[in-house]
């Protein structure tokens, strides 16, 4: 789902401009074929979060508490909202993420 469809989940706009900035990265460092792969398997990620939401323990110790699931190299950081879910971010794990996080970059 996109941000502007009604379902499971939405992407937040930073968090679409991190997904586009993952599928640009992977592929001008593997291929095309890759980074669309790569983006398919998050939005199944996705949907598995949509369908399972608290598989991600809340992280109280940020503003606003969020949850994160770490699929391969990244952080799908997200929040339940009233009948869906909130993807905030998409970032890095070697990105500093506690500092993104704790200065409320979402």
């Amino acid at each position: 789902m996109s941000s502007g469809d009604a379902g499971p989940y939405r992407l937040a706009p930073r968090a679409l401009d991190d997904l586009d900035d993952i599928w640009r990265f992977s592929a001008e460092t593997w291929s095309i074929e890759q980074a669309d792969r790569y983006i398919d398997e998050l939005e199944r990620v996705f949907e598995m979060i949509a369908a399972m939401p608290t598989l991600a323990r809340e992280r109280s110790e940020f503003t606003p508490p969020v949850r994160i699931h770490v699929h391969e190299s990244h952080l799908i950081i997200y929040t339940i909202a009233a009948g869906y879910i909130a993807i905030l971010r998409l970032l890095g794990g070697r990105q500093d993420w506690v500092s993104v996080l704790k200065a409320a970059d979402l």
